[in-house]
């Protein structure tokens, strides 16, 4: 988006208090739920003494690893740094901003969850969706870093069960 189409969603929100704070909860009602249900079927497993815990914490750790170190390296300006508009809420964040963390773990997450519960996975994804629409409505990314972080987030996920379940079984 350009600057301009930035402002205007920017403006449109800030003149609207009752979307802005929809928009707001939204934003960290979905990034509580991936965590809440990754902890609670992280939870489950574990009563379960299922196996499957180990992958289904161990993956998703090394891919935040991961990407968190794809960040820094690249470490591409946010949108309100780049094009110089406040973001519609404080954030004072400088760089770092490619892949989105928030997308990239909430894609991973969902991807972990495949062969947990299905239906879970289907939650995870459209939370990880709404956290990629919210992280650019409020002007904190552009929407290349939320569609890199939810393929990387993915495509790590997918490739770290594999190699899991090809050498440890």
């Amino acid at each position: 988006m350009t600057a301009d189409r930035y402002r205007a969603v920017i403006g449109w929100f800030r003149s609207r208090p009752a979307a802005k704070r929809l928009l707001r909860a939204a934003s960290l009602g979905a990034v509580t739920a991936v965590y809440l249900l990754y902890a609670g079927l992280a939870f489950w497993l574990a009563l379960q003494r299922d196996p499957l815990l180990w992958p289904f914490l161990a993956v998703p750790a090394g891919v935040f690893v991961l990407g968190t170190l794809l960040r820094r390296t690249i470490d591409r300006p946010r949108p309100y740094e780049t094009l110089d508009f406040p973001p519609l809420f404080p954030k004072d964040t400088r760089g770092q901003s490619f892949p989105s963390r928030h997308c990239f773990s909430a894609a991973c997450i969902a991807v972990a969850a495949v062969r947990v519960s299905p239906v879970c996975t289907l939650i995870l994804g459209v939370l990880a969706l709404l956290i990629a629409l919210t992280r650019v409505l409020s002007g904190v990314h552009y929407i290349s870093d939320v569609l890199a972080g939810l393929v990387f987030g993915a495509a790590a996920a997918g490739a770290g069960y594999a190699l899991w379940f090809h050498f440890v079984g």
